[in-house]
């Protein structure tokens, strides 16, 4: 069975092109997740951070930002540009990460009764933080994204 996101590709010739596009350009894999999160949101008109969410009443329940940074988290040396694409495929296609999957992987089985997962950082430089063990308020940290699981 062929991978869903690479089905996409494939089936999305002007995704394809676009990838090709930013795949040749002389620039760091880095660099270039860079601007294919810019680039892919635009051209799905997906929310690139949790004000968008708030400014164009959307659909979605979360912004691509978030989704990355969750992404990023549970598969830390995964691919920079790899991450772009599943955290758009994932809110295009409404398959988001679930925060207990978050927790667990931080907590094991011992998840903090309120636990609080926050995010802070901009575009694909999320960061996911853990208020309860870095003893400051999401506020403090500088977080955009604050969650508590109960």
């Amino acid at each position: 069975m062929e991978n869903p996101i690479q089905q996409w590709i494939s089936s999305d010739k002007k995704l394809s092109d676009l990838l090709v596009e930013i795949q040749s350009m002389n620039k760091t894999p880095v660099e270039q997740a860079e601007i294919a999160f810019d680039r892919l949101c635009e051209m799905y008109e997906l929310p690139k951070m949790p004000e968008d969410l708030e400014n164009n009443g959307t659909e979605y329940e979360r912004s691509v930002f978030e989704e990355h940074s969750l992404l990023k988290f549970l598969a830390p040396n995964d691919d920079p540009r790899g991450l772009v694409l599943s955290s758009i495929y994932h809110l295009w296609k409404n398959l988001v990460v679930d925060y207990q999957d978050i927790a667990e992987k931080e907590f094991g089985s011992n998840i903090p009764e309120n636990c609080q997962i926050e995010i802070k950082g901009e575009g694909i430089n999320g960061q996911v933080v853990f208020p309860s063990k870095e003893g400051k308020s999401w506020f403090d940290l500088g977080c955009i994204v604050n969650t508590k699981l109960s």
